[in-house]
Parts: structure tokens; sequence; C-alpha cells
């Protein structure tokens, strides 16, 4: 576009002296040629005219695209900004949970105890600091994960809104694109998910270095993408559930009587997205966890079903059940708050809530009208 236009405004430039040069030919001559000099004049001042609407047809979309592009920017950094923000407050009660999930195989069949045991063991054998082990890689994955989900919900919206949605946007619609947000996250940032499991399940590895070694070593550049399959499906259906809930929720009973998105309701309803989000998707969470630990545990998805259910019964896919919820409550509730205040303050207008508080505006008139009748 920057090439299409420059070309432009040199013909618009090469345009102007041609026809200023016919003018003052023009001006000088008195012969019979008069006529056909005011055809060729006529002509240019035409080109002249379609060059200016063209080239102000060329600055509107630079600048469009310029603009879309800042949002875009601001969103990942805000999204970015939520989800590392959101993840370190609940970062201990994450460590807590991975250790439950895979305890099974990493004390080799033996059970691992519940909340409060797993946290002292912790703490006596490695110390306060390291409830937050892995966090820093955990961040580094979470910033263009929590980032890229926002961002891509967004633009799948508009797409299956212009697409399949006819205008609306349903249930259907809602879940649809935050299906392909989870995807297209978890693709981008897996291996950050591998070596944050790493970082927390294997106390040998002394840091990020360390730990790319180690998986490198172990299965080369495939390691880093151990239990992809999984955490598509697990992570695609959780995504889509929660941001699809959250929409809804906030939707439906987000603003106030003057509007507004209050701060506590908004992080209850994205608590109560990421709980609903969490217990219908749990027990594909805990097989991808295991499939990414060290060594070779399952053959596949099927068979990590499989004996799961036959060594630990339905009560192994919910291992961890307990820690997760404590911790995908507040962290739900705090990444929506976050990024909705975030773009509020970056002055990232959000044509949804927007749509939503002009809607609950004409419904207040219309309910004033009907008390005043």
């Amino acid at each position: 576009m920057e090439l299409n236009l420059s070309r432009e405004n040199d013909e618009l430039r090469q345009s102007n002296a041609d026809l200023k040069v016919m003018v003052e030919s023009l001006l000088e001559s008195k012969s019979e040629a008069e006529p056909d000099m005011l055809n060729q004049i006529q002509t240019l001042l035409n080109r002249v005219e379609s060059l200016e609407n063209h080239i102000g047809n060329l600055e509107k979309k630079k600048t469009e695209s310029e603009q879309k592009f800042e949002k875009t920017i601001k969103q990942l950094t805000c999204g970015g900004l939520a989800g590392a923000c959101a993840r370190t407050t609940v970062a201990p009660i994450d460590r807590v949970k991975i250790i439950m999930q895979t305890g099974f195989l990493l004390r080799n069949g033996a059970e691992s105890g519940g909340i409060i045991s797993t946290a002292k063991e912790i703490l006596q054998k490695e110390g306060v600091k390291q409830f937050w082990r892995g966090n820093g890689v955990n961040c580094v994955r979470v910033f263009p994960y929590a980032a890229t989900q926002f961002v891509s919900y967004e633009r799948y919206k508009d797409m299956v809104q212009q697409k399949i949605g006819d205008g609306k946007f349903g249930i259907k619609e809602r879940l649809l694109s935050g299906a392909l947000a989870g995807a297209t996250a978890a693709t981008l940032t897996h291996p950050l998910d591998v070596m944050r499991v790493r970082l927390a399940t294997q106390t040998e590895l002394k840091g990020w270095g360390d730990c790319v070694k180690s998986i490198l070593n172990e299965a080369g550049f495939k390691g880093f993408y151990k239990g992809y399959a999984p955490t598509v499906m697990s992570l695609g259906p959780f995504i889509a559930v929660n941001f699809s809930t959250f929409d809804y929720l906030k939707t439906n009973y987000g603003p106030d009587e003057d509007c507004r998105f209050p701060a506590l309701r908004i992080l209850a309803l994205g608590g109560v997205a990421g709980l609903c989000a969490q217990t219908m998707c749990y027990p594909l969470d805990t097989i991808r966890r295991r499939m990414q630990i060290k060594g070779t545990h399952y053959t596949g998805i099927a068979n990590a079903w499989a004996t799961i259910l036959s060594k630990e019964g339905v009560r192994g896919f919910y291992k961890g059940i307990g820690p997760n919820a404590l911790k995908v409550v507040p962290n739900n509730g705090i990444r929506f708050l976050a990024y909705t205040y975030l773009t509020k303050w970056m002055g990232v207008e959000n044509k949804y809530d927007k749509k939503v508080a002009n809607l609950r505006k004409t419904q207040s008139k219309k309910k004033q009208v009907l008390q005043m009748a």
C-alpha cells in the first residue's frame, strides 16, 4: 500500500505539471488549436480528479490499517499482561495442582496427598520460593498464550459473525470462536507449556537452559510437542466454554444500571466461567499433563485414558481438581478483570461492550417510559 500510494502521488504531481504547462501554453497562444488544447486540459483535469480520489481512498485504507495494527498490538499487550498478572497470583496453587496430577507416576504408583499435605511437602523440602518454581517460564508462556487467546477470539468473533452467524452471535458462535482461539494459542505456546511442567516436576533441573537440553536429549525437537493432541483437545473446549460463558454472562449480567461494568462483577463472572470450563474439561487436562512429564508412560490418548481408568478409576482423572478450582476461579476472574480495565486504560474500544451498553440504555429508557405511562 505504501508503494502504491507513492506511485499515485508521483503520477498526480506529473499530471499537475503537465496541466500547468498546457494552461500556460493556452494563455500565450491565440491559434486555432485552442479547442483541442481545451479538450486536453479537460482530460487532464479529469485525470487529476480521479487520481486525487484514488489517493484519498488509499490514504484512508492506510489509516485504517495502521489503526487496526495499533489496536491489535494494544490488545496483545493487554492480554499478555492480564495473563501474567493472574498467573503469578495463583502460581503456588498451580504448582500444588501439577504435583497432585502427576504424583501417581512420579511416586511409582503411590498416591499423592491432598492439597494441604502436598503444599506442606513443597514448603518443607524446597522452601517458600519453590511455590513459584517455573513461574518465569510460565509467564513467558502465558504472556503470548493469553495475548493470542484474547486477540484471536476477537478476530474469530468477527469472522464467525460475518460468515456463519449472519450478524447474530449466540452460544454456538461463541463456542466455535473460543475453540478456534484455543487451538491457535495452544499451538503457538505448547513448547513453553512442556517446559513449565518439566520445571515443576523435575527438581533436578536448574533452569530454562537445563530444561531445554533435557527435552532435546530425551526426544529431540518433537519432545517440545509431547502431549500436543490432548492439549488441543482439552484447551480447545476449555477456552471455548470459558470465553463463551464469560461472553454470555458479561453480555447479559455485566452492565449495571448505569451501563458500566463494575470490577467485582467482572471478577465474579470470570470466576464462574472458569469454574464451568475446568469442571467440563479437567480429565483431558490430567491426560495432557501426564503425557508431558519425562519418560513414556502412555502410547497415546486412548491408552492414557484406558490406563488411568483401569489403575486409578474415574477419580484418577480428577486428581488435583481441588487446587485447580482454587487456582482457576481467581486466575480467570483476575485475567478478565485486568484485560477489561487495561484495554479501557489504553483506549481500545470494545464494540461488543459498547453494543451491550447501548442496548441496556435503550431498555432502561423504555422501562422509564412505561413507568411514567
